[in-house]
């Protein structure tokens, strides 16, 4: 009898050792997830800032001194360029202006957005500085087309389509809005970064000297 109740008590034990130790250790996706949420965050800000960037024309592009010269490198697209490609995929004739409006407004609906990501992103726990180029970036752009836009608007006025001269302007102030609010933005992660880099550098003997001036 003394035989078997201690065989029972030796597996009651065992029994809970085990089912203890399943309770500490954390499960593998468990143990990571806080490692793949600032990377989803990150790409849900990349995926933001490229709608952004998106444009319904060719891309203006530089080619380099040396290029040119060597006879390197592809042909480059220049500003006019793009404007005039622009201007020719607007269609029907008559309505061009209202489907140029209609684009510029699909941009700051994605400048709205990134807005949202950036906002977003500045709650996640790592920020690096990639996260900020790519506001800036995006930023660029929008000043772009911006000005591209409002010259292909021009363009369609002096070849007879009809232009709105109001929405003309309301489209560049909500451009320059838009700017500023990303610009805001970006200051604002590059803050949380700074102050993350702050933290992270601060010495013990330099913590306690702050809480001992902070005592007098």
């Amino acid at each position: 009898m003394k035989r078997g109740a201690w065989r029972i008590r030796g597996l009651v034990a065992l029994g809970f050792i085990f089912s203890a130790g399943c309770a500490v250790l954390p499960s593998k996706s468990s143990s990571t997830s806080h490692l793949k949420a600032p990377v989803a965050e990150r790409d849900m800000l990349a995926d933001a800032a490229r709608a952004v960037e998106a444009a319904p024309w060719p891309k203006p592009e530089r080619v380099s001194l040396f290029a040119r010269v060597n006879g390197g490198g592809k042909a480059s697209v220049s500003r006019s360029d793009a404007i005039a490609a622009y201007i020719g995929d607007l269609q029907p004739a008559g309505a061009r202006f209202a489907r140029l409006e209609a684009d510029a407004r699909a941009n700051l609906a994605a400048a709205e957005r990134l807005n949202l990501a950036a906002l977003q992103s500045a709650e996640a726990p790592r920020l690096a500085m990639n996260d900020v180029v790519l506001i800036e970036d995006a930023i660029r752009a929008l000043r772009d087309h911006r000005d591209i836009y409002a010259s292909a608007a021009r363009e369609l006025e002096k070849i007879g389509e009809p232009v709105d001269d109001e929405r003309i302007a309301m489209l560049r102030a909500e451009f320059r809005d838009a700017v500023k609010t990303l610009g805001d933005a970006a200051d604002l992660l590059a803050e949380r970064i700074k102050r993350d880099r702050s933290a992270t550098f601060a010495g013990p003997d330099e913590t306690t000297a702050r809480r001992s001036l902070s005592d007098l």
